[in-house]
């Protein structure tokens, strides 16, 4: 750690955040979350010599997105999701690059099932969270549809992935995706439906732990397609 000084400098932001978020401190919160994105872009830089733009696309646009939420105006949700769901597209290619990498015909009939597993519960949640969404009159609900089959198909193909070929580098692929969809389950849970501390914790701890695993699944994936 003493070698990654922007991976500390991340975990730092981070930890401080959270605190500023348990004790709704806004002033705190304003100064530590601008903190958090840079610090991980710069230890990408300092691990990675040759970029990867998708990265650097992802990761700024989630810049954008998160100082966006920290401005808390309601005008600006669709911006927000906007924003997000861009970078999720630019995600969710990159997943789907890497299952056609990968040979198929390997699957069985385990990892059929514990696929079937992954899409059905991933459905289910796409469901009642719309029907949340529905009950609470939700405006702009093309778009949070479309948002919530985006997030469906990065948990499915990121699954995928996994099942087919368990390694660190798909480890951290789905704890990305996954990071991805719980935090976005939270942040609409919170927003329309329930003014819950602890949803408000989770949204943001599974938030801002996103990029780290981001991150890592960038590295590997750079890394495996060098050798």
């Amino acid at each position: 750690m003493k070698n990654k000084p922007a991976l500390l400098l991340y975990f730092v932001a981070c930890t401080v955040f959270m605190l500023a978020v348990m004790l709704n401190n806004s002033e705190l919160m304003l100064v530590t979350k601008p903190i958090i994105v840079p610090a991980i872009f710069f230890y990408y830089l300092q691990e990675k010599r040759r970029i990867n733009w998708s990265y650097v696309v992802i990761i700024m646009l989630f810049f954008i997105g998160d100082m966006t939420v920290l401005i808390d105006l309601p005008d600006f949700f669709v911006l927000i999701v906007s924003v997000f769901l861009i970078a999720y597209l630019f995600f969710l290619k990159g997943l789907v690059d890497d299952l056609v990498a990968i040979r198929l015909g390997g699957i069985n009939r385990t990892h059929l099932f514990a696929l079937l597993l992954c899409v059905f519960f991933l459905i289910y949640l796409l469901i009642s969270i719309m029907d949340v969404l529905i009950e609470a009159k939700t405006e702009n609900m093309c778009l949070m549809v479309l948002y919530g089959i985006i997030l469906v198909a990065i948990g499915t193909i990121a699954s995928m992935n996994y099942i087919i070929k368990p390694s660190r580098y798909t480890t951290f692929m789905i704890f990305a995706s996954l990071s991805f969809v719980i935090s976005d389950v939270f942040y609409i849970l919170k927003k329309d439906f329930l003014e819950i501390e602890i949803l408000n914790y989770l949204n943001n701890f599974t938030q801002i732990v996103s990029y780290y695993y981001l991150t890592k699944y960038y590295l590997l994936k750079d890394s495996k397609n060098e050798i």
